[in-house]
């Protein structure tokens, strides 16, 4: 039976726990999805879409408590908000009373849709289900003639729990085995750039035609992150790797939906590490990618992967579920979040093709997400939409040579490319700010 305590809405994820512990000085803890429609947006029609894809994503609809050892999550009754939002001048923060408590945010600004979520609800590929209902129903709402080919999960379709499971309690009766998995070494970091102000990020946006970079794996025999990755890697190196001999080393984070099957919505992934060499600076661009694309192989084995998510996981529930003062596991939360971050050279995360049924393509313009850099110098997001790729890089500083760099490689390529920057004034998540007493 169904209690207040252990109600499927209020579940999290294993992993999703820590990012309650977290704020965004720490980690990447509140990722911003930019949606450019054909015409200006109308807030009304926004509001009554999200509140009308709540209904089919109930498990969305939720606020933050605290007892005196744990953050918990709890069924919201206040309507959601949609706010005005340029990302550059209004700094508002998630779960709070700017969000009427909510964990995501809803934005507009002219013709852009902005939705953002505290990654403890949610990873990309879960976010992106509800960002696709929304758009639905907010396009009907416009009174556009838009069909669902079966790929939303609309109001036509019901929710089941299995759509809020935590997925990491699968791995409990598993034993997956460590072999092969890669021992990284002290990675390269850009000294210098850290958290050490209240001053937005910049993004710089790199958009070229899938099909271009698509045709040059195929033709050098390799996938298309295992050519973007080293190609941002290069870069760095040459700004930040004169003297060193530490490799550059990517966090990317894996979804595991497709070795584990399951409907959830909640933050399902686990982490790899993709070095490289110093080495590599000599090497033509097509041996460096095919070297990438062979270690990405060795680390992409199914036994590894669930090694990776059942002992990340465990330490995030085992800290949640621990018997401790609040303010001691958010001290701990915080230092193991950064701790994981900074073991890396930056974050790159791929979301994909983001899909939308042919009747809405001609309102949806252009679609892309960032993901803060928060304590590390960079963080990319790949993404695509409408046969264009999307690198989305958020940085610390203002030097723009490494994405230059990087436009240039993809340039000496034969892949033309279009570059611009803006700067990204990240929303802020703070459990004490956010969070009510909790009560039975």
């Amino acid at each position: 039976m169904a209690t207040l305590r252990n109600h499927p809405l209020l579940q999290t994820d294993s992993y999703g726990k820590i990012f309650l512990y977290t704020t965004q000085e720490d980690v990447a803890c509140v990722p911003r999805h930019r949606i450019r429609m054909s015409e200006p947006v109308r807030p009304t029609c926004l509001l009554n879409a999200i509140k009308t894809a709540l209904l089919r994503f109930p498990h969305m609809m939720l606020g933050l408590a605290a007892d005196t050892t744990q953050y918990k999550y709890r069924l919201l009754v206040e309507d959601p908000v949609v706010l005005p939002f340029d990302g550059v001048t209004q700094r508002y923060t998630i779960g709070s009373e700017d969000t009427h408590g909510y964990m995501f945010l809803a934005g507009y600004h002219n013709d852009t849709i902005f939705m953002e979520y505290q990654h403890s609800i949610s990873d990309g590929r879960g976010f992106e289900e509800f960002i696709r209902c929304v758009l639905f129903h907010y396009l009907l709402e416009c009174g556009h003639a838009v069909e669902n080919d079966g790929t939303i999960r609309t109001t036509e379709t019901a929710y089941v729990t299995e759509e809020s499971e935590d997925a990491f309690r699968k791995l409990d009766e598993m034993d997956p085995s460590p072999a092969g998995i890669y021992q990284k070494p002290a990675a390269l970091h850009a000294d210098g750039l850290t958290w050490e102000n209240d001053s937005p990020e910049v993004v710089t946006e790199i958009t070229f035609p899938f099909s271009a970079l698509h045709a040059k794996a195929k033709e050098y025999g390799v996938s298309p992150l295992s050519m973007i990755a080293p190609m941002f890697s290069r870069a760095f190196y040459q700004k930040f790797g004169e003297g060193h001999t530490e490799p550059v080393i990517s966090e990317i984070p894996v979804d595991l939906r497709q070795f584990i099957p399951t409907l959830t919505t909640r933050y399902f992934v686990c982490f790899i590490d993709l070095p490289y060499e110093a080495e590599y600076n000599d090497l033509p661009l097509p041996e460096v990618f095919r070297k990438t694309k062979d270690f990405l192989n060795s680390q992409m084995q199914t036994e590894q992967l669930l090694y990776r998510a059942k002992r990340a996981s465990s330490v995030c529930r085992e800290l949640h579920e621990r018997n401790a003062p609040l303010a001691e596991k958010e001290a701990e939360g915080r230092q193991i979040a950064r701790q994981f971050v900074r073991d890396d050279t930056f974050l790159i995360t791929n979301v994909g093709q983001f899909k939308l049924p042919e009747s809405m393509r001609q309102y949806v313009k252009e679609y892309g997400a960032v993901l803060p850099c928060s304590v590390q110098p960079f963080a990319m997001l790949i993404s695509s939409y409408n046969g264009t790729m999307k690198l989305s890089v958020a940085q610390r500083d203002h030097d723009f040579q490494v994405v230059t760099s990087l436009q240039q490689m993809l340039s000496s390529l034969d892949i033309p490319t279009e570059m611009s920057s803006y700067p990204f004034l990240v929303t802020r998540y703070d459990s004490a700010l956010s969070s009510i007493p909790y009560v039975l």
